[in-house]
């Protein structure tokens, strides 16, 4: 009796205490898991301008992509660390893919300085 007299006060607590975080922190988008490598490169680059040249933009034109398509690579695309130039210390360059079963994949080339990202190359997966 005893240990079901504890387990009905801890899952009172815990109960009590979820609906509490709930209804303080329940409708925040802006709370986001940055922790794995992948993540952190693209919060870093989301969070900066992000500047296209006309060369790439043209391609990005010519297979019928925009800025929602290198937002979709910004939110979920894939980081490849194995081409990726991490050895500098002002700018890094990063190979960002993006692969979709529904849409054209592609991958693109940034150059991340201190507050601009840079795209260097554009190539259709």
């Amino acid at each position: 009796m005893k240990f079901l007299k504890k387990a009905l006060f801890y899952l009172l607590g815990v109960g009590l205490g979820t609906m509490v975080v709930v209804f303080m922190f329940g409708d925040r988008d802006d709370i986001q898991c940055t922790y794995f490598p992948n993540d952190r490169v693209l919060y870093d680059i989301r969070g900066k301008q992000m500047v296209i040249p006309a060369d790439i933009q043209r391609q990005l034109d010519e297979s019928s992509l925009d800025s929602a398509d290198i937002q979709d690579m910004m939110r979920g695309g894939k980081v490849d660390f194995e081409k990726t130039d991490r050895g500098m210390d002002s700018c890094k360059t990063y190979w960002i893919d993006l692969k979709r079963e529904d849409r054209l994949s592609f991958a693109m080339e940034w150059q991340n300085c201190d507050s601009v990202a840079t795209a260097l190359e554009f190539k259709k997966l």
